[in-house]
C-alpha cells in the first residue's frame, strides 16, 4: 500500500506542477489568508521504541517526562550526551503504548544506534524505524482545523492527539495553525484527496520555513553534540523537564537552568537575498568578533530573503550582527514564545 501511495504522489505531484498549483507561496502569506496549505513531511522519520519497559528506558535517556505521557499526547524532547550536548531533537508521541520520536531524516538512524546501546540493558525494549507504517502529511493555514475535522470527525487541541480510522492528528503548532497527520497507508490517497480539494498543496520546505518563524530548530547532520537543549530554546516549548529526575546529561542541564550560567541562545533572524548560508556559518557582532553559529536557514522567495535561527551572545542581541563569511547583515525577527533568561 504503501509503494500504491506513494506512486499516486508523484503522479499527483507531476499534475500539479504541470499546471502550475504546486508553486512557491509564503508561509506567512498563506497562513494569513483563507486557503490552507497541504504538504508531505518525508523529511522526518520515525523510532517507535515498545515493550514494558520503554518508558522506564527512557526516562533516564530524554529531556521530557515519558512517565507523565499518556497514550495520545505529544511533547516535544531531546537526548543529550553526558556532557548535555544534544544528540537529537524530536517530537515525541505515546501511541498504543508505544513511544515514537519524530526527528529529521538523517538523524533517526544515528539516535537509533546511540539508544540501542543503553537499551541493552533492558531485555523488553524494542527500537524500529515505523516510518513506512504512516503516511505524514502537514496542515496549515486559516481553515486547517475544520478540514481536519472533516477527516477525523473532531478538531485535535492543545497536546493531545486524536485517532481515526484513518489515524492521528494533532496540533503542530498554534502560532501559525499547523497540524500534522499521520495516516495509514491504504487510507493516504483518499485522505490526500479530500484534503486537497480545499487545501492547496505546496512543497515541504514551507513547512520548514514555519518551523524557523515558530522558533523550532533541529539538531541535524551538521550540529550534532553542539548545542545543549537551552541553546536552541528547548525549555520554551516545553521540551525540558525539571523536575523529572535524572536523565543522560541532566546535570549540565539543570546547571544552566539553576545557576544561570546560560550565555547564548537562539534568535530568529533575516538577510536579504536568496543566497543560503551553510548551517554553522559564523556570525559576528558589530565588532567584528565571533557571537555564535548558523542553526538552520532556508530561502523565502516570495519575500526575497533568508529566514535563519542562529544561536549566539544574549549580550550580543542589541548590536549589528553580520554573516561573517560575506558580512552580510542580519536583522533581528521575533519569535513567538517568551525564553526565560
Amino acid at each position: 500500500m504503501r509503494k500504491q501511495w506513494s506512486g499516486y504522489l508523484q503522479l499527483a505531484k507531476s499534475s500539479i506542477m504541470a499546471l502550475s498549483f504546486l508553486r512557491i507561496i509564503d508561509v506567512e502569506k498563506m497562513s494569513s489568508g483563507s486557503q490552507p496549505y497541504l504538504t508531505r513531511l518525508d523529511h522526518q522519520h520515525l523510532l517507535s521504541f515498545s515493550g514494558q519497559e520503554s518508558k522506564k528506558f527512557l526516562q533516564g535517556q530524554l529531556t521530557c517526562d515519558v512517565v507523565k505521557l499518556e497514550n495520545n499526547q505529544t511533547v516535544y524532547g531531546a537526548c543529550c550526551t553526558p556532557k548535555g550536548r544534544m544528540v537529537a531533537n524530536f517530537r515525541t508521541i505515546a501511541h498504543n503504548d508505544d513511544l515514537i520520536l519524530s526527528l529529521p531524516a538523517d538523524q533517526s538512524e544515528v539516535l537509533h544506534q546511540h539508544l540501542k546501546k543503553y537499551a541493552m540493558f533492558f531485555r523488553t525494549v524494542s527500537i524500529e524505524n515505523v516510518s513506512e507504517s504512516w503516511v505524514r502529511m502537514g496542515l496549515g493555514g486559516k481553515g486547517a482545523a475544520p478540514l481536519i475535522a472533516s477527516v477525523f470527525g473532531e478538531q485535535p487541541t492543545d497536546s493531545a492527539v486524536i485517532e481515526g480510522d484513518a489515524g492521528l492528528a494533532f496540533v503542530a503548532s498554534d502560532h501559525s495553525q499547523r497540524f500534522e497527520l499521520w495516516i495509514k497507508p491504504e487510507q493516504a490517497e483518499a485522505v490526500w484527496e479530500k484534503l486537497s480539494e480545499k487545501a492547496t498543496a505546496v512543497p515541504t520546505t514551507h513547512w520548514q520555513l514555519a518551523d524557523i518563524k515558530d522558533g523550532i530548530a533541529w539538531v541535524t547532520e551538521a550540529s550534532r553534540e553542539e548545542w545543549i537543549p537551552q541553546h536552541l530554546n528547548w525549555q520554551a516549548v516545553n521540551g525540558v523537564s525539571f523536575n523529572k529526575g535524572c536523565y543522560t546529561g541532566q546535570e549540565i542541564v539543570a546547571r544552566m537552568k539553576y545557576l544561570g550560567k546560560l550565555k547564548s541562545r537562539l534568535y530568529r533572524f533575516t538577510l536579504e537575498g536568496q543566497n543560503v548560508p551553510a548551517i554553522g556559518s559564523v556570525i559576528n557582532n558589530e565588532a567584528g568578533n565571533k557571537s555564535g553559529n548558523l542553526v538552520s536557514a532556508l530561502a523565502s522567495p516570495a519575500s526575497n530573503t533568508v529566514e535563519l535561527m542562529a544561536v549566539v551572545r544574549k549580550d550580543d542581541i542589541e548590536s549589528a550582527m553580520t554573516l561573517a563569511e560575506t558580512n552580510t547583515p542580519l536583522y533581528l525577527q521575533s519569535l513567538p514564545y517568551d525564553v526565560e533568561d
